[in-house]
């Protein structure tokens, strides 16, 4: 049995251990120890990486009874020196202890439990009981401010086995799962004891490692909120991670000063002023190349029978282009088979007057997009597809064209 020396002195990162065994799981090698301050991966929270006698410690895993400590070579053996990634703990341990002070301050606040939680590489994630209806912005806000000012109280926090009379005088904030060590946080009792209830912020169950008290989790954020199942799942930040997420966001904010060229505070406005005058542009694109398209399709409709070539598109759009002029030409009551290219892809549209006789559309397109190793189809009056190559196009319309 390892003793976990993470569990006794979560600030540890620097010991000394004998390796007992040595293991391949997986494919992978690994070294089992006496003792260890490396944490296994559980409880949403990932492993340690770090050293151990000189070879990186790339994974850290419960396996059995055993804790498996994989390395990118073959694993040390003897007395050894092991050395834990000091920051990407100090990451973990802000991250996973500011979860459970944004626990308790949904619980407090907004009476949502929290039913699971994962610590990803770049944001974490609490899933709630509550539905997002329940969690406006208003009380995101709020929450926020209560476990940040939980933070900033920097309470002394306990992380130990409790006796069962203990456990008996907490109010858990959850049900032990494995054993009975309780993250208790708040002021301490009489003598160092237990907080009282009326000074109790959280307690709950949990493996991972956490600070002494909880200043060192730094901040907490509360970046959005989505539906998850009946519930709501919360992508947060903690510590580090805020600090590092401003810097990008002003980042992003000041290019995009500098792209509509006003104050950061203006680029809300000028972001919507642009889309207003954007949509104004389009609609006026919309209506030239319709004006454009009735033009054309005036100019093909003086040919006889079916009308069938490739297209050259004023604008981009070759898909638009070629649907409005086969629709213009079906108005002044003729059948048109169409194709445009717009980089190196086809795009064919065929058409003839609604509600008329004459041959089905779609089934016509469908052959022909085929043919060129495209897919298409539609309804009788009106079709459209598109193929990868323009290769042979002219003749496959032509083809369409003279089907009766």
């Amino acid at each position: 049995m390892t003793d976990r020396l993470y569990h006794a002195d979560p600030d540890l990162l620097a010991f000394d251990a004998t390796v007992l065994a040595t293991r391949v799981h997986g494919g992978r090698p690994a070294a089992v120890l006496d003792r260890t301050a490396f944490y296994p991966e559980g409880g949403g929270q990932p492993a340690d990486r770090g050293r151990l006698g000189g070879v990186a410690v790339v994974d850290v895993q419960e396996v059995g009874d055993e804790i498996l400590h994989f390395t990118e070579g073959p694993p040390p053996s003897g007395h050894v020196r092991g050395e834990v990634d000091a920051a990407r703990r100090l990451d973990h341990v802000q991250q996973h202890h500011g979860q459970h002070l944004l626990s308790a301050a949904f619980e407090g606040r907004a009476g949502a439990r929290t039913l699971s939680f994962h610590l990803g590489a770049d944001t974490c994630t609490l899933d709630l009981d509550a539905p997002p209806a329940a969690l406006g912005p208003e009380v995101l806000r709020a929450v926020e401010s209560a476990a940040n000012a939980f933070v900033f109280r920097d309470l002394p926090v306990v992380a130990r086995d409790l006796s069962p009379d203990e456990l008996a005088r907490l109010p858990l904030r959850k049900e032990p799962a494995k054993g009975s060590r309780v993250v208790v946080v708040g002021e301490p009792g009489p003598g160092g004891g237990l907080p009282a209830t009326d000074a109790l912020v959280d307690a709950s169950p949990c493996g991972g490692t956490h600070p002494r008290r909880t200043g060192v989790v730094g901040a907490i954020a509360v970046l959005r909120v989505q539906k998850w199942g009946a519930g709501t799942r919360v992508e947060f930040l903690c510590g580090g991670r805020v600090v590092r997420a401003l810097a990008e966001a002003s980042a992003r904010l000041q290019a995009a000063a500098d792209a509509f060229r006003c104050a950061s505070a203006e680029v809300p406005a000028a972001a919507a002023r642009t889309v207003e005058e954007a949509a104004v542009r389009r609609k006026d694109q919309e209506k030239l190349v319709a004006a454009l398209a009735d033009a054309e399709a005036a100019r093909l409709a003086a040919r006889e029978g079916a009308i069938a070539g490739m297209l050259a598109p004023p604008v981009p759009g070759a898909a638009a282009w070629a649907r409005a002029v086969a629709q213009a030409l079906a108005v002044r009551g003729r059948v048109a088979c169409l194709g445009a290219v717009e980089d190196g892809r086809v795009h064919l549209a065929f058409a003839r007057p609604r509600g008329a006789d004459g041959p089905h559309m779609g089934e016509r397109l469908r052959a022909a997009a085929a043919s060129l190793g495209g897919k298409g189809g539609g309804a009788p009056d009106f079709a459209q597809g598109s193929a990868p190559a323009a290769d042979g196009l002219e003749a496959v319309l032509e083809s369409a064209a003279r089907l009766g």
